[in-house]
């Protein structure tokens, strides 16, 4: 069995995932092809096994772990200085959605419900589904007083479909965030265990490489 801090870490590391993907299309209209279909596809796994089904292994990970290592270790904060305060933003949201237990009823039917749809997509990412997402944010997630504020290239944030990705993209962080609370996460423990967080990740980057 993978050990928690791993898990915590692979579950963070979703989260930065997700945070690096809205600031990369924020700023240029663009989503990584790699790292946007493991993230949107981990809002449907509701049930799994283990942490690293969420993702589809710990590869699916791979920007999330790279982005963190380099805020934590490479000192690039202000690199990903937006990135952050989406983390941020997503953690918060989570927190305010783990005490609305009717929201938390319906955001688990609306995915449900796509993820019985998804056969006759084009794929997790197609417009279909990433609409099908956005639809479902703007009627749960986006209800609550306190919003994500995106900054970025506002030709590219006034793109419906920009849009839409941002949202699917911020559903699946909070998804993230909740695993990783469940998993015993904390901001306290996030705030002083940063070395056991950075060491948890070096070994799941190591595994990347090998895998």
């Amino acid at each position: 069995m993978r050990q928690r801090e791993q898990e915590k870490a692979l579950a963070m590391a979703g989260l930065f995932q997700a945070a690096a993907l809205v600031q990369q299309v924020a700023r240029t209209g663009e989503v990584n092809p790699d790292a946007y279909p493991p993230l949107l596809n981990s809002i449907f796994v509701l049930d799994p096994h283990t942490v690293e089904d969420v993702y589809g292994g710990v590869a699916g990970v791979r920007l999330g772990v790279d982005t963190m290592l380099r805020v934590l270790k490479e000192k690039e904060s202000a690199r990903y200085a937006d990135a952050i305060r989406y983390a941020i933003g997503m953690l918060h949201v989570e927190k305010i959605l783990r005490r609305q237990d009717d929201i938390n009823s319906v955001l688990r039917s609306r995915l449900e419900q796509v993820s019985n749809q998804l056969p006759h997509f084009d794929g997790v990412t197609s417009d279909a589904v990433v609409t099908k997402l956005n639809d479902i944010y703007l009627d749960t997630l986006a209800k609550f007083k306190f919003r994500i504020q995106v900054n970025g290239d506002p030709t590219h944030l006034q793109r419906n479909e920009n849009a839409a990705r941002i949202r699917a993209i911020l559903l699946a962080g909070i998804r993230s965030a909740m695993l990783w609370r469940q998993l015993g996460g904390s901001r306290l423990q996030f705030a002083f265990g940063r070395g056991r967080l950075i060491r948890a990740l070096e070994q799941l980057q190591q595994e990347i490489t090998l895998s």
